[in-house]
C-alpha cells in the first residue's frame, strides 16, 4: 500500500514538473473533473469556507480508476481559478457548474500549467452554440436542456 502511494506521489510530482516546463496536459474525463469539484466543495463546507487539503489518496478514490490524477488536478486548479475570478458566473448555479464547463475544462488544449481565460470562455461559448450541452444557461438565466 505504501509503495503504491509513494509511486503515485512521485508520478504526480513528475507530471507537475513537466507541466511547469510547458509540457502538454492530456485531456481528462469531464466526470473526473466534476467528481473532484464536488469533493472540493464538500471540503470547503467542512472547513468553514476554507479550502481543505485533498490528498492523492482521496483523489484516487473520488476519480474513476485509471484517471491521470495530476492532469485532473491541474485542469481542476485552473477551473477553480476561473470560478474564483467570477468568469464562469453565467454557467454557475450555487456551487454547481453546467456540464459544458466540465467538458471544455477536460478537453481544452493545455500546454503548461496556465489556461488562458479568454480562450476557455470562447471554447465554452462555442460548445454551447453548437448545442453540445445537456444543461446550459439560457438567456433568461435559468437552466434548460438544449434541444
Amino acid at each position: 500500500m505504501a509503495d503504491t502511494q509513494l509511486e503515485r506521489l512521485k508520478s504526480f510530482r513528475g507530471f507537475i514538473q513537466e507541466a511547469e516546463q510547458g509540457a502538454s496536459v492530456p485531456p481528462v474525463s469531464a466526470d473526473d473533473l466534476k467528481l473532484l469539484h464536488n469533493v472540493c466543495i464538500e471540503m470547503t463546507k467542512r472547513y468553514s469556507g476554507k479550502d481543505g487539503v485533498i490528498t492523492l489518496d482521496l483523489m484516487a478514490r473520488s476519480c474513476n480508476p485509471g484517471a491521470n490524477l495530476a492532469a485532473v488536478w491541474l485542469r481542476h486548479s485552473q477551473l477553480r481559478l476561473l470560478v474564483r475570478q467570477g468568469l464562469l458566473a453565467e454557467w454557475q448555479h450555487g456551487t454547481d457548474l453546467d456540464d459544458a464547463v466540465y467538458r471544455v475544462a477536460a478537453n481544452i488544449p493545455m500546454n503548461g500549467i496556465d489556461l488562458d481565460p479568454e480562450t476557455f470562455i470562447r471554447a465554452l461559448r462555442d460548445e454551447i452554440a453548437r448545442g453540445d450541452c445537456r444543461t446550459c444557461t439560457d438567456r433568461s438565466g435559468g437552466s434548460e436542456p438544449l434541444q
